[in-house]
């Protein structure tokens, strides 16, 4: 019997490295249009990443990162 695949990373570092990749393919985008919709969607994954960073923290609030 195989053993099953592992679950997909939803931790807010995952969500960063994503926006991050995203955003090294925009700089090789020629389109403005396109470029924009990755820069975009990029932006979207760092508000869910900061989202889950404060959802995790207690109290609700994300810690001081200093």
């Amino acid at each position: 019997m195989e053993e099953p695949a592992a679950a997909p990373r939803l931790d807010s570092q995952h969500y960063r490295e994503l926006a991050t990749k995203l955003r090294d393919i925009a700089r090789q985008c020629r389109f403005p249009g396109a470029r924009q919709e990755i820069l975009d969607l990029a932006s979207r994954y760092e508000v869910r990443a900061n989202h889950l960073d404060t959802r995790g923290a207690p109290g609700g609030l994300a810690e001081d990162p200093r």
